[in-house]
């Protein structure tokens, strides 16, 4: 204990020393939660622009502009009088889509045939692009509905006769845990962890690197009394609680001030934060271990905490990788915490359902234990990081 005393004061020393990294990493970390908590708050992006070219101009055409320009999601910004000036108005980026009536529309209805309305969408956009086509490709659904529905009226059908035959199966729906269909919840709950991750990671790898770095690491193993276990606990351990405060501040902020749903416990969600920066400190001293050299180390964890985003699988479904790399989900740490956070706060699950993802992520400790052999020689040999 006096030895994890001595390295864990000697390491504040050296935050004090050089604040500017700490700092920036707070600095950051905040900056990341005021963006994203903000930046959606709204859900959804809304009144997205979108265009209309118009060949026919009749009161058909009138009503679906005004129905679509009625919708929240989307705004008419332009009528265009060709498809070319439209596509290239939505290659500048002035419009996410664009929806072209034909000619003759509304002599085609009366006369009982089938116009066609086509919609163009900029799917490079994956949000702005999905949300208008989905947009338009409801409005011009709805028009057709309402058209079928005046032709059978006319024919002398009722009202409940025609809801049947325009739509004989109806939808219940119900989005589970958040039926706001807030796209920040699932965004922001996942993001800004992954984040949180990245700046441990690359934090913690890189005041072990700054060692090793300027030759001090002897020093350092000699305050742990010649004891790796006891140098790497003494140096992580200042910054386990200082990202572990800001971990539950970002928690408070998300479930608390924004009020994300939150079904399950917070305390255990608290809990999970905690093991889940634990898990990404263990993993940056299995880098170290195995590349003690400081460029390697802090490259190799940047790149595991960008690719760790995808691997948690919350925005590709791990069900749809190859089966190498569902099995490297498992040592993601995000990928656990991810599914913690999906289990307390929109599923509600009890307790016990997210203990085993819990007990990985505190089993990630013991990953670095097979190459404390090589850490130590790194430690006490500075010559070791040019082998």
């Amino acid at each position: 204990m006096s030895s994890l005393k001595a390295v864990f004061f000697r390491e504040l020393r050296q935050m004090f020393a050089r604040p500017g990294y700490p700092f920036v990493a707070v600095l950051g970390m905040a900056f990341c939660c005021l963006f994203f908590l903000t930046v959606m708050d709204e859900g959804l992006p809304q009144r997205l622009p979108v265009g209309i070219v118009d060949h026919d101009g009749s009161s058909i055409a009138r009503m679906l502009k005004r129905e679509v320009d009625a919708g929240q999601s989307v705004r008419v910004v332009a009528e265009y009088a060709s498809y070319t000036d439209a596509r290239q108005a939505m290659q500048r980026g002035e419009i996410y889509a664009f929806l072209v009536i034909p000619e003759n529309l509304y002599g085609d209805l009366l006369s009982y045939k089938r116009p066609t309305l086509t919609l163009y969408a900029n799917s490079a956009y994956t949000l702005g692009g999905t949300l208008t086509y989905r947009q338009l490709t409801t409005m011009a659904n709805l028009v057709s509905a309402a058209v079928q529905r005046e032709v059978l009226r006319s024919r002398g059908y009722r009202d409940d006769q025609i809801m049947a035959l325009i739509q004989p199966i109806v939808l219940d729906t119900h989005a589970i845990g958040n039926p706001w269909v807030n796209y920040s919840v699932y965004l922001s709950s996942t993001l800004l962890p992954g984040l949180l991750g990245m700046i441990v990671l690359m934090l913690s790898a890189f005041s072990m690197t700054h060692e090793l770095k300027m030759r001090t690491s002897p020093d350092w193993l000699q305050a742990a009394g010649d004891h790796v276990p006891t140098a790497v606990l003494g140096k992580m351990l200042p910054y386990t609680i200082l990202f572990t405060i800001l971990g539950w501040a970002m928690n408070v902020l998300m479930y608390k001030v924004m009020h994300f749903p939150l079904a399950g416990s917070f305390l255990f969600l608290c809990l999970a934060t905690a093991a889940y920066v634990v898990a990404m400190q263990a993993v940056a001293v299995f880098v170290v271990s195995w590349l003690p050299t400081p460029g390697l180390a802090v490259s190799l964890c940047a790149l595991y905490s960008t690719l760790s985003l995808t691997l948690s699988g919350f925005s590709y479904p791990v069900e749809a990788m190859l089966s190498p790399f569902q099995a490297l989900t498992w040592l993601v740490p995000l990928r656990h915490y991810y599914l913690i956070t999906v289990d307390q706060t929109l599923l509600g699950l009890p307790v016990a359902k997210s203990c085993l993802r819990l007990a990985i992520l505190l089993a990630a400790v013991l990953l670095p234990l097979p190459l404390s052999g090589r850490l130590k020689k790194a430690m006490s040999d500075p010559e070791f990081i040019g082998d």
